[in-house]
């Protein structure tokens, strides 16, 4: 095979099970060896949402990055653990140590001797030929390193359906810049284009998603955890994550990401990937819950449509009577929506742009619904 995706059974995060998972994982796809090697350094990125201990299937488990990381320390190469949390954390040494250590990667990183992204440097990276920016904020250490593997969690997303391969690359932007990027994109079309421009240019050597446990219903931070007992891997992200939704049970195709890679070419119309592993309809998932909350992408000469169908058809926040007043959420919002009173929050609907940042990020799992609008009830 060319370029399989590769699809592998693990049932738990026992260290001996994951490692073995891994490096079945591995196989098809060259060992370890065709991604890492003595005298190289490699970048594994996590999916590092919020302070959130592993059970609860926000992050990627700490199993995952200790087994990949064994893998790569094997052949001799150094390995840095890091990423970028989300939108209302700042992207600050004490907010990454305590990121760390509640995810469960400073023991990982202590056990092996490998390196926590502690620095808080980024820089603006042009992006030539880019349709959703010209130009995006990039880590520092990620533009340091010899390759970069990514270590997505298999989640839903409010805004985009599926959290995978390519949207775990958003983490590569420092953390309060990206409400930036959502206030500036507002519509999904042109945020996915925004996706796709940074995973075509910052392109992973290896993605391994870790799908042992994943996310379902008001994912990526809002949802439930659901077993699903796999490791799916592979080199090429739009072709994985075109997998994920074809186990997750959609129709791939209402991913904005991977609309916007297949409008540029990068799927074909009618993608056939090769597996390797167990095979997709084993793989496929029965009755997993995903939220149809998106506002699909607008075609250029429609686009004046958007504010109109944002405020009718897409699925609005609510503030519960679970509200703590912590504040998180109006720190996230990329437009100021948000502000506190009586302590408690309070959305302004008209400036609202239905970009899920608050409800991403409320530190209370049921602190924030996501609700749909009567019309988009109606026409379901």
């Amino acid at each position: 095979m060319k370029n399989p995706v590769v699809i592998e059974p693990c049932f738990d995060y026992g260290p001996a099970t994951v490692r073995a998972a891994v490096r079945r994982l591995l196989l098809p796809l060259g060992g370890m060896e065709a991604f890492a090697g003595s005298g190289r350094t490699i970048f594994l990125k996590p999916n590092l949402l919020t302070r959130a201990a592993p059970e609860k299937a926000i992050t990627t488990h700490p199993a995952l990055v200790r087994a990949v990381a064994e893998e790569v320390l094997e052949t001799g190469a150094r390995v840095v653990i890091g990423d970028s949390p989300g939108a209302a954390l700042p992207h600050s040494t004490r907010t990454l140590e305590r990121l760390y250590r509640a995810c469960g990667l400073e023991e990982v990183a202590r056990d092996l001797g490998a390196e926590l992204l502690l620095s808080t440097g980024h820089r603006l990276v042009p992006i030539p030929g880019g349709r959703g920016v010209k130009q995006i904020e990039i880590l520092d250490r990620a533009l340091e390193v010899d390759a970069v593997i990514n270590l997505p969690k298999f989640k839903t997303h409010g805004l985009t359906r599926l959290t995978g391969a390519v949207k775990n690359l958003f983490g590569l932007v420092p953390g309060l810049l990206k409400p930036v990027y959502h206030a500036r994109l507002e519509e999904v079309g042109r945020f996915a284009s925004m996706l796709v421009d940074i995973a075509e240019t910052f392109p992973p050597a290896l993605t391994v998603v870790d799908a042992v446990t994943a996310m379902e219903g008001e994912g990526p931070s809002g949802g439930r955890p659901r077993a699903v007992g796999l490791l799916v891997g592979g080199t090429d992200v739009h072709l994985l994550d075109y997998v994920l939704a074809e186990i997750m049970g959609i129709d791939p195709f209402t991913v904005p990401t991977l609309a916007d890679a297949r409008g540029r070419g990068l799927l074909p119309e009618a993608p056939a990937p090769e597996t390797a592993g167990i095979p997709l309809e084993e793989a496929r998932q029965v009755g997993m819950e995903v939220p149809d909350t998106a506002i699909r992408a607008f075609p250029p000469f429609l686009t004046f449509l958007y504010p109109v169908a944002r405020r009718f058809f897409s699925t609005n926040p609510r503030i519960t009577a679970d509200c703590r007043g912590c504040g998180r959420c109006a720190e996230a919002c990329p437009v100021q929506a948000i502000t506190m009173a009586g302590g408690r929050a309070r959305i302004d609907y008209g400036k609202c742009i239905r970009c899920y940042c608050c409800h991403e990020t409320c530190s209370e799992a049921r602190a924030i619904r996501l609700a749909k609008p009567f019309l988009q009830r109606f026409l379901a």
